[in-house]
């Protein structure tokens, strides 16, 4: 059975992955196609950002109002978990760069 946890976890690497296909299309686009494509991928990281931020404010009052040391451990999870898949959205750009390089 998926839990929320496992749901917010699958959400953040979906996000991921498209910030992620999005970088790797820009790269291989036309000029002006490109251009757009960034855009949308600065769209998709700033909203990747902001529910991220949302997430951990959440996952920071479960973890304040637990009563038991399993309840603190999960929302800690959540919160881990958010963190590492907002760096792997804040790198998306960069690791498309390092993968989609033209060899030389």
């Amino acid at each position: 059975m998926i839990t929320v946890e496992d749901a917010k976890r699958l959400f953040f690497i979906g996000i991921s992955l498209v910030a992620f296909a999005g970088c790797a299309v820009a790269m291989t686009a036309m000029t002006s196609v490109v251009t757009q494509l960034q855009e949308v991928n600065t769209g998709l990281r700033t909203v990747a950002s902001a529910l991220g931020v949302l997430v951990i404010s959440y996952a920071g009052i479960r973890w304040i109002m637990a009563d038991s040391p399993q309840e603190r451990d999960d929302a800690k999870k959540t919160i881990i978990y958010v963190i590492i898949g907002l760096l792997v959205v804040a790198a998306s750009n960069d690791l498309v760069a390092a993968l989609y390089s033209p060899a030389t």
